[in-house]
């Protein structure tokens, strides 16, 4: 009876410690929401302890068997090596324990600690269950066939989900002579939802600065917003009867599934930040789709974290430390931040909250000018600000947002420093200009336009885009933004010239094999667009 008992043990041992790798892995997949990630976390430090408790008792348990006998050569060599595994795991969950409670910028190392102590796990109940089950059988018994034959099916289904595996990513033998579209670095879990217009319900607004709101928008209760820290919403807003179309990144944590924020600063030529500013009430419905961007914060690959803001460009960066806030995540990060005037500081507060509750958050304030009063950073951004605060630069993942100037000089001060290009993301929108080479209206000639899958050839003129052509001529290519931002237009061009007045909804090799985004391009001379 004991032995039956100790062997029940040794499987709830080992399942405690398959939940813990399963539950790690899952948790740290990007497609998993905030929510769903938060339940796996709990799960796994339940587990957690569980698998600890257990192996106290199984400790205690062998120690009482030992007491007057010691650790001698005349131990059965399978107890010796039970004592060394069990010497071994001790270790490996105390040095697991110190990271998650002290060393969190040590974090990546917890899936190889958690998979080590799984097969230790594994290996310390098999011997001696094996054994048991060994002894108590008999040569061409059939309990033993009927265990080799479950380890032989283990054995033959690992191996065709590996041959499964490998076939299925291979390449296929008929290839096309054109490149295909590359994989965007961060695809949205749900883009027919995103491309879905949605009605929002100003609810609430709050004042930031003199010049900043923050507005709070209902989702409706039929759509599942699914956001990622430092996505932004397209929003159809109408004033004075004029339908204009602008671009807002959320400000609010992804894990508020039931409102969005956003917090538009006031400048005084925006005719939609002056409305929202000073007109807009809580009540207002206005037309929204998305989320969209590729600027965004993710906890599976950014490990240590650099955030350089200016003025409003602090709205994604709030939204990443409100998620990594909410999710108590260990992640090391660093906010920089530079406005004009101390009274233009947005969410002055709350970064100071953060910096309390975040053990691993700080932000540092720049001021280009500055009062008397005023005892932090002042000027503007420059290599030794960004030096004297960035310690950790080549491991580090920097974030840029702010004005077009902004963003270049502190990219430029990044490379000078030895930080890589690919270390550095870029929140491009609200830089939308014409292009420099766009000619007046008269002065355009009427292009030709051929959609090629849609057998449909039409004349294009007035600086049409190639999204407007293809509305107009019943031709389907989805869109979000319409201003060369979230890349869910890209269409390859087959021949000919197109101009474009963004490229950021791009990536660089989609850019190489040949693909544009219809929302922001113009045709120069006769074009064949796959589509």
């Amino acid at each position: 009876m004991s032995n039956i008992s100790a062997i029940a043990g040794g499987i709830v041992f080992v399942s405690l410690g398959a939940c813990n790798v399963v539950t790690m892995l899952e948790a740290s997949q990007s497609t998993r929401n905030a929510a769903t990630r938060t339940r796996l976390i709990a799960i796994h430090r339940a587990c957690g302890y569980l698998f600890v408790v257990l192996l106290c008792i199984m400790a205690y348990g062998m120690s009482q068997r030992l007491v007057g006998v010691g650790i001698t050569g005349h131990l059965p060599t399978y107890l010796v090596l039970h004592i060394v595994l069990v010497l071994v795991l001790v270790p490996l969950l105390l040095l697991k324990i110190l990271i998650v409670r002290r060393y969190k910028q040590s974090h990546s190392s917890l899936k190889a600690l958690g998979i080590a102590i799984f097969v230790i796990s594994f290996v310390l109940v098999a011997i001696p269950t094996l054994s048991e089950l060994l002894h108590a059988m008999n040569p061409g018994s059939l309990g033993l066939r009927l265990i080799t034959g479950l380890v032989l099916s283990v054995c033959l289904v690992q191996c065709g989900l590996v041959f499964k595996k490998r076939k299925a990513s291979r390449p296929p033998m008929k290839s096309s002579p054109l490149p295909q579209i590359p994989a965007q670095s961060s695809r949205l879990t749900d883009r027919e939802n995103a491309n879905t217009p949605m009605n929002l319900l100003l609810a609430h607004i709050e004042r930031q600065t003199h010049d900043t709101k923050t507005l709070r928008f209902q989702v409706p209760k039929e759509r599942r917003l699914r956001v990622k820290p430092g996505q932004f919403l397209t929003f159809q807003w109408m004033i004075d009867g004029q339908r204009i179309v602008r671009s807002y990144t959320i400000s609010s944590s992804p894990n508020n599934e039931n409102y969005v924020e956003i917090t538009p600063k006031r400048a005084e030529n925006g005719c939609v930040s002056v409305f929202l500013n000073d007109r807009a009430k809580p009540g207002l419905m206005v037309e929204a789709s998305g989320p969209y961007g590729r600027f965004c914060f993710d906890e599976t690959l950014h490990k240590s974290t650099v955030l350089i803001a200016a003025g409003s460009g602090i709205t994604p960066m709030i939204s990443m430390l409100r998620y990594i806030d909410d999710l108590r995540l260990a992640t090391p990060v660093k906010l920089l931040y530079c406005v004009r005037t101390a009274a233009d500081i947005i969410f002055q507060s709350e970064l100071a909250r953060l910096e309390r509750d975040l053990p691993n958050f700080n932000h540092e304030v720049c001021l280009s000018q500055p009062d008397p009063t005023w005892t932090g950073q002042s000027g503007r951004l420059s290599a030794e600000f960004v030096s004297q605060h960035v310690i950790d630069a080549n491991s580090s993942t920097f974030f840029l947002c702010g004005p077009k100037g902004f963003m270049e000089n502190a990219r430029q001060i990044l490379l000078t420093l030895g930080v890589t290009q690919n270390q550095i993301l870029q929140e491009s929108f609200g830089e939308i200009k014409p292009s420099p080479e766009s000619r007046p209206l008269e002065a355009r000639p009427v292009e030709t336009v051929v959609f090629i899958r849609s057998h449909k050839v039409c004349q294009v003129s007035d600086g049409s885009t190639l999204l407007d052509a293809s509305e107009r001529n019943d031709v389907q290519i989805p869109y979000g933004c319409r201003q060369g931002i979230c890349g869910t237009c890209v269409t390859r061009v087959l021949s000919g010239a197109v101009q474009m007045d963004v490229e950021a909804g791009l990536t660089a090799e989609q850019k190489n094999a040949g693909y544009v985004l219809p929302c922001v391009s113009r045709a120069k001379g006769t074009v064949v667009l796959e589509a």
